[in-house]
């Protein structure tokens, strides 16, 4: 029998997205003076502590990602920066193999389900 692929968990964040933003994706206006400097770490914590949950759940069995949209990268091409800045969904989104679960908080025990759901499937 062979092993299942991981499980992807992908949280998506937009940390300093405000409604007075444009919601257009692009970076540099969207990073205002006077924001929470731990809104970014807070969410990067907690999806630290879903991860190290995930693995000693489901050892080897779950990738874990933090991507703040804003900064990525890649975010300007990724489908949620506009979701997010636009406030259309609260952050952070939560995706489990590239379907969205969850938006406006990081739920570790319903996330743990999801992919033993997942796993046992």
């Amino acid at each position: 029998m062979t092993s299942p692929a991981k499980v992807e968990v992908v949280i998506y964040d937009a940390p300093q997205a405000r409604a007075g933003d444009c919601g257009c994706g692009c970076g540099g206006h969207h990073h205002q003076e006077g924001g929470d400097p731990l809104a970014t770490a807070n969410m990067e914590f907690q999806t630290q502590a879903l991860a190290l949950t995930l693995e000693a759940a489901f050892p080897g069995q779950v990738a874990v990602e933090y991507i703040n949209v804003l900064k990525d990268p890649r975010g300007p091409q990724l489908p949620q920066t506009p979701l997010l800045c636009s406030l259309a969904y609260p952050t952070p989104l939560v995706y489990i193999n590239g379907q969205g679960r969850f938006a406006g908080a990081l739920p570790a025990e319903r996330v743990r389900e999801e992919v033993k759901k997942i796993l046992d499937s």
